[in-house]
């Protein structure tokens, strides 16, 4: 027999697995109630479903189908047994969300788990006056981290492990192959063995200090499963699709128009670029994308890599691109005076800002000036030297207004920037944080990228293609009345108790634009949402108020994105793309490496936080009270992104009266406050507030 025999064998049997997995899915979805044994599954079945067995198997490894005693299964929710994540403190407790509800998780009843594994939890008894049930690990689906990043201890005759994440556990035994060499106090990798009774680590890599900066960043990109190189005959891929000619052929020639690429100061992938032309009452928008998909084709060498990375990572000191810098940097980007490949959405605006039509056309297009977003606002407030330009700006600055008041009107939500920027010292140690602002640069950017993204979502909808879109849940009840206790400590009404659009959310945050409130209303809101993810069918987004949407305007950096030029590419040239009978597992793959770049991203900034902290011990920094705990209050500094505790001790300690509930302290509370000590690798920030 041949291999190509074998593998054919091999492929057939996972097909039919997984025909018998969905009819008896289905079949348990119909009888919801049902517990079933596996005679009666096959009886109920009646039909030819090879090896039914591995599918029913299959099913419970996966957590869709679940032993209900008695040799009989049953679908998990009828058994108070659901899936989720596990998100762990640092004293070995933790959380599950899932269908809407938070599952707290004693140490005890965690089974073994570890932060950001796959877990199956069972309901057990509601936490007397809360909306939180206490509940039970009853199996890992699958097992988040391959390695943990660490600070290498002698202990007794051997090494161990202490985590640099303080909610993984501390003395992780570590083995150490003779030939390695290796210190007391140093930052190192070592990859999880789980196969034991105990968990062990075999160490890999010695990532230098535990006090650099860029050995702790190190340590967030190995902890996290990031990729950080490409294999070398993924490179060499690349560099040939860049230095391939390519045809005008088919394209829309747009050389001609002016146009700008508008981004931060220190970008390299330039992949939006903007053109407005006015003619009578009409505007004619014009969002050019960096065409990706000419050299990324579907199935490549180059997909399946940006399919595994999922998207680009922007970190404190550096970026981790889900595509190698030839084409990300290079051949993508959208560099001034340079002819590049696109796809532009031509979308027409009458004198409101209504939009009237729109076309989706692969292009050809040469940028005539690259801007920052400081040089752009300088244009937006009239104050720019070039005429030609500021003509330029004076038309896209008045239809953003217009794209302004009509988002307004149809009530969505505007929850601002909440990015730092890490400034380093030339030391290379991090010296500040600079917010991210939320200026009329920015947002003009923010409302042709969403008008593009709704043009094209639109277009995919009337036209069932395959692709993903981004879908937006209404909130749930129980975040609703959660969200609402929040606001009543702040003294801020949420009529009837619900979010009944975004359009009341949006007004609240209106009367609070200039209050030090704010943030942390905007953290409540965050919290009470459901979480925005990609999915292969399309239920609105609730945040945008808008009833269709996805991503589309960022192909070099987001995988989402990307698919949807694919998509569109293969339309252009004639063929019918299919459909993807596993778009729904490529969705989850997506929001999982979404999920995991967003949680890298937090840790590299909580950690630079802390380090910057560390040689600031005795400043004193505003304030705000962001939760009351009988042992001290949780406090946010303003301009560092990061939180700490004030310990009830320190507050008396200070000469201010603390009670039980808090007093004189809510949350909200402004307050001026001291930092008392930092330590990095436990992640704790001690405070002591200033009486003034």
């Amino acid at each position: 027999m041949r291999i190509s025999d074998v593998a054919t064998g091999m492929q057939d049997t996972s097909r039919s697995r997984a025909s018998s997995s969905d009819a008896v899915l289905e079949l348990f979805q119909r009888e919801p109630s049902s517990r079933l044994t596996f005679q009666q599954i096959a009886e109920r079945l009646k039909g030819t479903h090879p090896d039914l067995s591995g599918a029913v198997e299959q099913l419970v490894e996966k957590g869709q189908l679940w032993p209900a005693g008695g040799k009989k299964y049953a679908l998990p929710s009828e058994l108070g047994i659901s899936g989720g994540t596990i998100v762990k403190r640092a004293d070995g407790s933790g959380f599950v969300k899932t269908d809407g509800e938070r599952i707290e998780i004693d140490p005890r009843n965690a089974a073994g788990s570890l932060d950001g594994d796959s877990v199956m939890v069972r309901k057990l008894e509601q936490i007397p006056g809360e909306d939180r049930y206490r509940g039970k690990v009853e199996v890992i689906l699958k097992r988040h981290r391959q390695g943990i990043s660490g600070v290498a201890r002698k202990k007794g005759k051997g090494w161990v492990i202490d985590p640099v994440n303080p909610v993984l556990p501390r003395n992780v035994p570590l083995r150490i192959d003779s030939a390695k060499d290796i210190s007391q106090g140093r930052l190192v990798f070592a990859k999880l063995d789980y196969s034991g009774r105990k968990l062990e680590a075999d160490l890999k890599k010695d990532l230098g200090s535990p006090a650099s900066p860029g050995s702790l960043i190190d340590s967030v990109v190995l902890d996290n499963g990031i990729p950080d190189k490409f294999h070398e005959s993924t490179l060499i891929r690349a560099e040939e699709l860049a230095s391939q000619p390519w045809s005008m052929e088919g394209r829309e020639d747009f050389r001609d128009l002016p146009t700008i690429t508008i981004d931060p100061v220190d970008a390299r992938d330039f992949d939006d670029a903007v053109s407005i032309v006015i003619k009578d009452d009409i505007r004619i928008l014009y969002v050019h994308i960096a065409d990706v998909a000419h050299y990324v084709t579907p199935g490549s060498q180059l997909d399946n890599e940006a399919q595994r990375r999922g998207t680009s990572v922007y970190l404190p000191d550096r970026v981790l691109p889900m595509l190698p810098q030839v084409l990300s940097n290079g051949a993508c980007s959208l560099k001034p005076d340079e002819e590049r490949p696109a796809r532009t959405v031509v979308m027409k605006f009458d004198s409101s800002g209504e939009r009237q039509d729109f076309t989706i056309v692969p292009s050809v297009i040469r940028s005539t000036r690259r801007m920052t977003y400081e040089e752009a606002l300088e244009y937006l407030e009239d104050k720019g030297s070039d005429s030609e330009l500021q003509q330029l700006f004076n038309s896209m600055g008045a239809l953003s207004a217009d794209l302004d008041r009509i988002r307004d009107g149809r009530g969505a939500l505007d929850l601002g920037s909440r990015e730092y920027r890490t400034v380093f010292g030339e030391d290379g140690w991090p010296d500040g944080f600079k917010a991210v602002p939320s200026d009329r640069a920015h947002r003009l950017i923010e409302n042709f990228m969403v008008e593009a993204n709704r043009a094209v979502a639109d277009h995919c909808m009337w036209s069932g293609l395959p692709v993903l879109f981004r879908v937006h849940d209404d909130p749930v009840s129980i975040s609703e009345e959660r969200l609402a206790r929040q606001f009543d400590k702040l003294d801020i009404s949420l009529p009837g108790g619900k979010i009944h659009s975004p359009a009341v959310l949006k007004k609240i945050l209106d009367s609070l634009r200039d209050s030090p409130l704010h943030d942390l209303v905007i953290e409540y809101i965050l919290r009470s949402m459901q979480k925005a993810v990609y999915l292969p069918s399309n239920t609105g987004h609730f945040g945008l108020a808008l009833r269709s949407y996805l991503h589309f305007t960022s192909p070099i950096r987001h995988y989402p994105d990307l698919i949807v030029h694919q998509v569109l590419a293969m339309l252009e040239r004639g063929e019918i793309p299919a459909q993807d009978s596993d778009l729904a597992g490529l969705a989850e793959v997506c929001n999982a490496n979404e999920d995991n770049a967003e949680s890298a991203e937090r840790e590299a900034e909580e950690l630079m936080a802390l380090l910057f902290l560390s040689r600031n011990i005795g400043k004193v920094f505003n304030g705000v009270v962001t939760g009351i705990k009988s042992f001290g209050v949780f406090v946010r500094l303003e301009g560092v992104p990061v939180e700490g505790l004030a310990h009830r001790s320190d507050i008396i300690r200070a000469g201010i009266p603390f009670t039980e509930s808090g007093g004189p302290y809510h949350e909200g509370s402004l307050l001026r406050i001291e930092v008392l000590s930092v330590d990095t690798m436990e992640r704790k920030l001690s405070l002591k507030p200033v009486r003034e």
